[in-house]
């Protein structure tokens, strides 16, 4: 009974750590919008029987109940865990929508006797998809809002430093009432700078997630390797409930390791100035 006591403690204590690590280094600012990356339900509907399964087979191969833990929980998180770039493209590919939006923007106003807030309801029709909702969704509150509340509360959909700036640029333009080609001009250019930059940055840091990945591969077939393979010499210790239990201590270190390498490959959003600006909802 003492031994099967400390199994469960050790499997508790994986189970613990991973949640601790996701809470501590995963969690993302939630949104008033929510602008997320498309999630592939095939695929995530498949993720948790896979993950089932993976551990079982671990846990009666190696007779390793802690890594059978383990690696289920690694499979769920597999996806979340590589996921940086993907973050990192959309975050990019919304910049270049909102470029793309503002040129076409100045082009409808510098075109005919079009306002800036006619222009804004108009360009709806050929929206960027990116960013086709939060679009819709400022046309919508520009009926009923006022103008400034209106775009501040669009700041907040888009929640990018970039974003605050272009539309504290449309603010202006709103006002000053003359000259708004030039400045939506100015704001589009502004944009593709940054985009520019980002795209520098982020080339750099695929390479270092490019080399994580490569690390963590090579640890996790070394560790599947030995709990199937290894000599009894090697791998005795681990079957006692101690050994489980140092097992899980070494396997959440690895875990939080993991996070934080994804961390480091993953740009955090700059400071926004116009946070919770859009007071309506």
């Amino acid at each position: 009974m003492p031994e099967f006591v400390l199994v469960l403690l050790g499997l508790g204590l994986v189970g613990g750590l991973a949640l601790a690590v996701v809470g501590v280094f995963g969690r993302q600012r939630t949104l008033r919008f929510q602008p997320k990356i498309p999630r592939r339900r095939r695929g995530a509907r498949w993720r948790g029987p896979l993950a089932l399964s993976a551990g079982a087979m671990v846990w009666l191969a190696s007779g390793w109940p802690v890594a059978g833990v383990a690696v289920a929980i690694f499979v769920v998180f597999l996806p979340w865990l590589f996921s940086a770039g993907a973050v990192a493209q959309h975050r990019i590919e919304r910049l270049e929508a909102l470029e793309s939006w503002l040129r076409r923007l100045s082009d409808a106003v510098a075109a005919g006797n079009t306002g800036l807030v006619s222009a804004v309801q108009g360009s709806t029709r050929d929206a960027p998809p990116v960013l086709a909702r939060e679009l819709t969704t400022l046309a919508y509150r520009l009926r009923t809002w006022d103008v400034q509340d209106a775009l501040l509360a669009f700041a907040d959909d888009v929640d990018d430093q970039i974003g605050d700036a272009a539309v504290a640029g449309l603010c202006v333009a709103y006002r000053q009432g003359s000259g708004v080609a030039a400045l939506l001009r100015a704001l589009a250019r502004q944009v593709a700078v940054e985009i520019v930059a980002r795209r520098t940055a982020e080339s750099e840091r695929a390479r270092r997630r490019s080399t994580a990945r490569v690390l963590l591969g090579i640890w996790a077939a070394m560790f599947l390797g030995i709990a199937l393979f290894g000599s009894s010499m090697y791998t005795a210790a681990y079957g006692t409930p101690v050994g489980q239990a140092v097992l899980a201590v070494v396997l959440g270190l690895v875990g939080a390791s993991a996070v934080w390498l994804r961390r480091l490959g993953l740009e955090p959003p700059a400071a926004r100035f116009l946070v919770g600006s859009g007071r309506r909802t």
